[in-house]
């Protein structure tokens, strides 16, 4: 019998998926782990005393025509929870960072990085900008807004006129009923939480049902949270308690279900980032294009609000083999200084980490540029280890086949693949079913009734494992646990279109009426 990959490159050399400590490859002692967690789990979703979770931003409460536009009195999504953004940390916070972790850079380290870079990377005959993180671009309020790279564009800076301020602030559903008279995309009063919940809060099971379904086993989702805490049964609940009330807060289930129609019209239009193939282990990749990335023509709100769209999205995506996970492909290629901001890539990093531990498997930085290496070195050590593993350098297509093969590489970055980016609209009769409020509701009785029989079958299984010693018939698929885990699955893609607006991917065609993938 061949030896497992030992590394990651191997496991894409030998394109065998990544399976310790994931479903179908537990250890018994890992399998006791899972057990203990459900355990707490159950003890959570019994409590007759526990408050639920707050909604702090709904987007059902405000119907706004502007990306990331502030929504009533209760904050909005840029002072959410997204801690911590001063860091590229996977953990939540400083009392959990690992002793090898650096501290976040304070602004006088920032400066220094930013005139060191200038100072001793650059080519003395050199004009270019020399900075690739925008660290001057963190304004004192959080807003993130570019840095003039000449002084004339200093000087020539003028008060934002009208179509500077609809690119910056439009929505798809805005941008489509002002040169379309669009019909609303969704209904618009048509929100409503699933088990029956108060649209301004949600209990802690109802918020853990919504998240754990994604992928299409529960069990999957909560082992996320055990790697991700190195097998702490203790930590890996408390992580899972921090990421539920983060979605609460930022109301991720309105999120999904309004989808593309409240998402910024400018960054959908230009291509940020959007999934287009799969790589040698069959995860989804997103190609983010740095050079599109124009601070002045978004807010971070909105921006915010995109990348948790697609990280949900990424769900959809990545099921089976994949389990959950997705690649990132950094292309750098004709980038500025206006192009990146540091603010939007810890974001992301800060989303991934702690609220969808171990959805990146890898980040690729694909990147030809001397300017790049001389950045690197003076921020790597801001990283945090646990994300610094997952990131790798390529400079040419070469450096890329190891891990993509040349067949599923789009053209546009040297790949065989014929896939050209536009935008494809979305349409109010894609949506027709969520307005169908009796299907729904049948749907979703299906649904809650799926979860019970499931947490039925895991209650027998965690009871059967306190008097038996056996592992032998103590499975995970034991006590109709396969079966009950089969129904839930059945059930959660029959009440998605009802629940989730349809999304640029299954309109190109990506995902199936029955969530079967097809780059």
């Amino acid at each position: 019998m061949e030896p497992m990959p030992q590394s990651l490159l191997e496991h894409y050399e030998k394109r065998v998926p990544l399976s310790a400590g994931r479903v179908g490859s537990l250890t018994p002692d890992e399998t006791q782990k899972l057990r203990q967690l459900w355990k707490l789990l159950f003890e959570e979703f019994d409590r007759t005393d526990a408050q639920p979770f707050p909604v702090l931003f709904s987007l059902a409460n405000a119907s706004s025509n502007n990306a990331g536009e502030n929504c009533g009195n209760q904050g909005d999504i840029t002072t959410l929870s997204f801690d911590p953004l001063v860091s590229l940390s996977s953990k939540d916070d400083d009392s959990q960072r690992p002793k090898s972790a650096a501290p976040s850079p304070s602004p006088a380290d920032t400066e220094s990085i930013h005139s060191s870079a200038e100072s001793s990377q650059k080519p003395k005959d050199s004009g270019k900008s020399s900075s690739w993180f925008s660290w001057r671009s963190i304004t004192p309020s959080g807003r993130s807004t570019p840095a003039p790279t000449t002084k004339e564009s200093m000087d020539d800076e003028q008060p934002e006129c009208e179509e500077s301020r609809q690119r910056r602030e439009e929505t798809v559903q805005a941008y489509m009923q002002r040169t379309q008279n669009s019909e609303p995309l969704v209904p618009e009063n048509g929100f409503k939480p699933l088990f029956g919940e108060q649209n301004d809060s949600r209990t802690f099971r109802a918020a853990f049902w919504q998240a754990a379904t994604q992928i299409g086993d529960a069990d999957s989702w909560v082992l996320r949270f055990l790697r991700a805490r190195k097998w702490d049964v203790q930590q890996a609940m408390e992580m899972i308690r921090s990421t539920l009330k983060w979605r609460t807060g930022q109301a991720i289930d309105e999120v999904v279900y309004f989808g593309e129609s409240q998402l910024h019209y400018h960054t959908m239009d230009t291509g940020l980032a959007f999934a287009c193939t799969h790589d040698r282990l069959n995860n989804p990749v997103y190609v983010v294009r740095v050079r599109v990335n124009i601070a002045r023509n978004r807010n971070i709100q909105a921006i915010k609000r995109f990348l948790c769209w697609q990280i949900e999205t990424s769900q959809l995506l990545s099921v089976g083999a994949a389990d959950g996970r997705v690649t990132i492909l950094f292309d750098l290629t004709d980038f500025t200084r206006e192009n990146i901001d540091l603010q939007l890539v810890r974001t992301l990093i800060s989303l991934l980490t702690n609220y969808y531990p171990e959805t990146l498997g890898i980040l690729l930085l694909y990147v030809n540029s001397w300017l790049f290496a001389g950045i690197w070195t003076l921020i790597s050590p801001f990283i945090d280890t646990d994300v610094k593993s997952k990131i790798i350098m390529v400079k040419n297509t070469s450096d890329l086949s190891p891990y993509i093969d040349p067949d599923n590489l789009i053209s546009e970055i040297g790949g065989r693949k014929k896939f050209d980016y536009k935008y494809k609209l979305p349409s109010s009769e894609e949506n027709k079913l969520m307005a169908d409020t009796k299907a729904r509701d049948a749907a979703e009785t299906e649904f809650v009734r799926a979860v019970d029989s499931y947490e039925a079958a895991t209650r027998k299984w965690l009871e059967a494992a306190d008097s038996n010693s056996d592992e032998s018939i103590l499975s995970l698929d034991a006590f109709g646990r396969d079966e009950a885990r089969d129904a839930l699955r059945k059930s959660t893609i029959a009440l998605d279109p009802y629940v989730r607006a349809r999304t640029l991917y299954h309109r190109f065609g990506f995902i199936g009426p029955d969530h079967s993938i097809s780059f």
